[in-house]
C-alpha cells in the first residue's frame, strides 16, 4: 500500500496567520490551485481518508474529485481551545506557561477546554488500526492538518510524544509518501516543512 498524505490546502487564516485548531476557514484562491497542482501528480486513489473539517474535505474534493471521501473526526486537528482564532505571538503573551509547554514540554501540555498531544496521538492510533493497518489497498489519500500530520509521522517513526515537535509541521498541500508492506511503515518522502507558524 503507498499512502499519499497531505495537509490541507491554504486557508484565509493560515494567510493571516491565525490559528484554527477545530474551528474552520475557507481556502484561499491559492489554496484552491494548490490542491488542483496536487491532483495533477496523483489524483487516482482506492481510498481518500479526511478529516470532517471542511477545509480538509474541499481540498479532498479537489484534489481527487472522482473519489468517495470518507470522514472521519480521528483525522481532525488538534483542539486548541481558547487558542483556535488567535495568532501564535498573542497567546505567546496571553498564555505563556501553556505555550511553552507546548513547543517545549509538549509531554507536560494539558489543557481543560481541549485537548493534549497525548489525546492527538491516541486518535492518530485509532485512525490507523481502524482503517489503515491489515487493510490491502493499493493508493490511499489522506487529507488532514498541520499538527494532526506531525502526529502521524510520529507515530509512524514511533516518535514519543516529549519529542513531538521532531516532525515538523509541513506545508500544504505537498505530498508525503509512505509505504505500508508487511505490517511495516517506511517513510518514501517528506513535504518541505511549513514556513507559517499557525496550529
Amino acid at each position: 500500500m503507498k499512502i499519499y498524505l497531505t495537509r490541507h490546502s491554504e486557508t484565509k487564516w493560515n494567510v493571516k496567520k491565525i490559528n484554527q485548531g477545530i474551528l474552520d476557514s475557507q481556502l484561499t484562491e491559492d489554496g484552491i490551485k494548490m490542491a488542483k497542482d496536487l491532483s495533477l501528480i496523483k489524483s487516482n486513489f482506492n481510498k481518500v481518508f479526511s478529516s470532517d473539517l471542511q477545509r480538509a474535505i474541499t481540498s479532498a474534493k479537489i484534489i481527487a474529485p472522482e473519489s468517495e471521501i470518507i470522514k472521519t473526526k480521528l483525522l481532525r486537528e488538534i483542539d486548541v481551545g481558547s487558542w483556535s482564532g488567535k495568532n501564535l505571538e498573542r497567546i505567546k503573551i496571553e498564555d505563556k506557561d501553556l505555550y511553552e509547554k507546548y513547543f517545549y514540554n509538549p509531554g507536560q501540555y494539558q489543557r481543560k477546554d481541549g485537548e493534549s498531544l497525548w489525546d492527538l496521538m491516541e486518535r492518530v492510533k485509532n485512525f490507523f488500526e481502524e482503517f489503515i493497518i491489515g487493510k490491502s489497498y493499493e493508493d490511499v489519500l489522506i487529507v488532514t492538518h498541520g499538527v494532526t500530520l506531525c502526529g502521524i509521522l510520529n507515530y509512524i517513526e514511533g516518535i514519543d510524544v516529549n519529542n513531538f515537535w521532531d516532525n515538523r509541521v509541513r506545508r500544504n498541500a505537498s505530498y508525503n509518501i509512505i509505504d505500508y508492506k508487511n505490517g511495516e511503515f517506511n517513510i518514501i518522502k517528506k513535504a518541505p516543512k511549513n514556513n507559517r507558524s499557525t496550529i
